[in-house]
């Protein structure tokens, strides 16, 4: 997982109509293409406050790196992000990536929507730290992007001769890749190029179609479209900085951030396919699990990975989990 950028925003003439200071935002990532869509926010905002909140978008880690970020929202130095939640602060919010809890959009949406059973946990375990979630953001369904090819890709019992990346903190992908027949190896974000590039590593877990075309396409030779996680991206808030705005305003953000997050939802299944395309176009070769495949890699997941890495999210949103896909 890679996550950079930023946003700061304030209201229009300089106070909050709530009686605070003027605010401070980050709300995105650079190189994901999403420039438009932090941009539709900005002006849904605008527009629905009248003008009284105006958000400016600073990308490229301008305001720190996402756990930066993350901290800085929970402080109050920084009001709204639009990122991945930090697992630095509580380990259960691993559930966010947590390895085949969904193995396809329909149910990706029904768990993160706004009445979502994902989406009613994490929303639960950020209030305790004074943040306010307003939508969750669809990024794409995750996969593994390699520099070789790869043996037997569609059988989770194959033995790979091969080196695969986990983000720091990946304690859940990297049992699921141990138990998938992988070497792990734990590679930072920015030495990623570098490592896949010289073989030190030859993959790596945990992006979309849209991160791998971004970052890698010009040494990638193999794409798996796993759909071990959906990949997500929060829109949440200080809440003390979201209680000091007026009630419509609050209102208002809430509708902003649920209109793009349902927007996003009907379009990232075919956003993936295209990139999956032109993927194939560049002749880097796209292995698609079908259902029955995946359900297969899922039911492995569930009985052999979830157990050894329950402690991550605790037994009662394993329990939720276990019931929401049948699998208890």
């Amino acid at each position: 997982m890679a996550h950079d950028g930023g946003v700061r925003f304030g209201n229009a003439d300089g106070r909050s109509r709530g009686g605070g200071d003027p605010s401070l935002v980050d709300i995105g990532q650079a190189g994901f293409g999403w420039r438009e869509r932090r941009r539709n926010f900005c002006r849904t905002c605008q527009g629905k406050t009248d003008g009284r909140i105006e958000i400016t978008v600073y990308p490229a880690s301008q305001l720190g790196d996402w756990t930066e970020v993350y901290n800085g929202v929970t402080f109050g130095a920084v009001d709204l992000a639009m990122q991945p939640l930090s697992t630095d602060s509580d380990r259960r919010l691993a559930i966010t990536w947590f390895p085949y809890t969904f193995t396809d959009y329909a149910s990706a949406r029904d768990a993160l929507s706004a009445d979502g059973y994902v989406t009613k946990i994490v929303d639960g375990i950020i209030a305790d730290q004074g943040l306010k979630l307003l939508a969750t953001y669809g990024a794409g369904m995750g996969g593994a992007v390699f520099a070789n090819e790869v043996d037997d890709p569609t059988n989770p019992d194959a033995s790979h001769n091969i080196k695969i990346r986990v983000w720091p903190g990946g304690t859940t992908h990297h049992a699921l890749m141990e138990r998938l027949g992988f070497n792990v190896a734990v590679v930072p974000w920015a030495e990623l190029y570098t490592g896949m590039q010289t073989g030190v590593v030859d993959g790596a877990i945990g992006g979309t179609p849209e991160l791998a075309l971004d970052n890698f396409k010009d040494i990638a030779k193999t794409w798996v479209q796993y759909n071990d996680h959906f990949e997500a991206n929060y829109i949440f808030m200080n809440l003390g900085k979201f209680e000091g705005l007026q009630a419509a305003d609050q209102a208002a953000l809430v509708e902003a951030a649920q209109e793009i997050a349902d927007k996003r939802f009907d379009e990232v299944a075919a956003a993936d396919a295209a990139r999956l395309q032109q993927m194939k176009d560049l002749g880097i070769n796209v292995i698609e699990l079908t259902p029955d495949q995946l359900q297969a890699f899922a039911a492995i997941t569930r009985k052999d990975v979830w157990p050894s890495i329950s402690e991550e999210i605790g037994p009662d949103i394993l329990k939720q989990l276990q019931e929401a896909t049948g699998s208890n």
